[in-house]
């Protein structure tokens, strides 16, 4: 099991502060996601540049298919 971190007060851009044992935690006044340490902020960052990359080519390759597979063949019978 993981050990909790020293308490560390964080403070949001909204202005609102708590303490936090956790690596990250979720501002109540205003939705955010704040980290315990700079490192972990990075690594969110990246995973989500990473998903939504992803989401992206998937969705471009369907696109392409859809439209070689399905729409071409159809338009060309016209």
């Amino acid at each position: 099991m993981n050990q909790p971190l020293p308490p560390k007060e964080l403070i949001c851009e909204c202005g609102n502060r708590f303490m936090s044992q956790q690596r990250s935690n979720w501002c109540r006044a205003c939705g955010k996601q704040l980290f315990y340490d700079l490192k972990d902020q990075k690594k969110s960052r990246s995973n989500q540049i990473y998903f939504i990359s992803i989401i992206v080519i998937v969705t471009g390759l369907l696109a392409y298919f859809f439209i070689e597979m399905i729409l071409t063949p159809l338009l060309s019978i016209w």
